[in-house]
């Protein structure tokens, strides 16, 4: 058993074909990070210039892959080694501690103070390793793992940071009851949708309002516009320009809101979610049920006015155009009291659990 480095375009391939042997016998899960992967093998993604990284196999006698991730350090969060894209076989447990002790003495070298395990580069592709509703299928833009993943990290000395997800069963009006509060909130604020003619200036507004927003979330680091340029572009292919709701006061941005249908129904389990699926949503017309709010940010001066309540309203508005019955929360970091509050009052129910592994090194 020893580590080996994607050096090739041959390496990578194998990297890749891994994931689908990993889950060829999960029945429940999509693959929403294959393309993603091939783009940063590509080399041409703009993000990853301020990340140094390495794609690590752990292989047998035989040159069998057991593990692999990609280990990296991004140039704006150099406190952290991240473990990225890790996946394994069963009964694997000594090929996944030689991939984390490769980790850690890459984070060694480079000066790094903690290995983080379940961070994908930047907190905008991803958080968390899922910890429960194992028979349930993952949503867009979720992990997937099988919970041996976690079982894997729990016996190697790190220290778990919680998330949890959301779940609403019906949009069934329960925001009316608030009618006079949205009116009122309505007038004090201009809402409109992303505008594709003036994508530049669009993504820069979501950029500045994330990095503003954010700034003080654990593992969050200043993106640059080209950086949402390229995650949204990939977005667009799918979602609408309804899916990026902007609110201004007095012509500045105040706060947004991003959701999109869960495009993970249109794929079936063990695919890997790609172009031929826009298709289908694009001329089969597909009923998806579930919507996915991925995030919102307000800006610290309007989240006591009600501002993310409106947000959210609007997206509910919209889904009733769409067919949606159902909304996911994407996962919220445990100890957010704020943000956990706010979906306790107005979702049904806690959903799905996921857990980030952090150690010293």
């Amino acid at each position: 058993m020893k580590i080996k480095v994607c050096e090739n375009g041959s390496d990578q391939k194998k990297f890749l074909a891994f994931r689908s042997r990993v889950y060829r016998d999960r029945n429940l899960y999509i693959d929403n990070h294959y393309f993603m992967l091939k783009e940063i093998f590509s080399g041409k993604l703009h993000f990853m210039k301020s990340l140094s990284f390495s794609p690590v196999m752990v292989v047998d006698d035989r040159e069998e892959i057991l593990c692999e991730g990609i280990i990296a350090v991004a140039d704006s969060l150099p406190e952290y080694v991240q473990l990225c894209f890790f996946e394994a076989l069963n009964d694997t447990r000594e090929a996944a501690a030689l991939l984390v002790g490769e980790a850690e003495k890459t984070g060694k070298r480079k000066g790094c103070e903690r290995l983080v395990v379940g961070l994908y580069g930047h907190v905008n592709y991803g958080l968390g390793l899922q910890d429960s509703h194992f028979e349930s299928a993952n949503s867009f833009s979720s992990p997937g793992n099988p919970k041996f993943y976690n079982d894997y990290f729990r016996g190697m000395g790190f220290g778990e940071v919680k998330l949890n997800s959301y779940f609403t069963h019906s949009l069934d009006g329960r925001l009316m009851r608030y009618q006079k509060i949205l009116e009122k909130l309505n007038r004090e604020y201009e809402f409109r949708p992303f505008d594709k003619k003036q994508f530049e200036k669009d993504t820069k507004i979501y950029t500045d309002l994330n990095n503003r927003c954010f700034m003080d979330h654990k593992y969050y680091f200043a993106r640059d516009p080209k950086d949402d340029a390229e995650m949204l572009k990939e977005l667009f292919l799918f979602m609408k320009e309804d899916s990026l709701i902007f609110a201004f006061q007095n012509g500045e941005p105040a706060g947004f809101i991003l959701w999109y249908p869960d495009y993970n129904e249109l794929a079936k389990p063990g695919e890997a979610l790609g172009t031929k699926h826009y298709f289908k949503n694009l001329f089969e017309n597909k009923r998806i049920k579930t919507a996915k709010v991925m995030e919102y940010g307000v800006l610290e001066e309007y989240r006591g006015v009600g501002l993310p309540f409106a947000l959210i309203a609007h997206v509910y508005d919209i889904l009733s155009n769409y067919g949606v019955s159902q909304v996911e929360s994407s996962w919220i970091l445990a100890d957010n009291e704020d943000s956990n509050s706010f979906c306790r009052a107005f979702c049904d129910e806690l959903y799905k659990e996921y857990v980030v592994y952090e150690k010293d090194i």
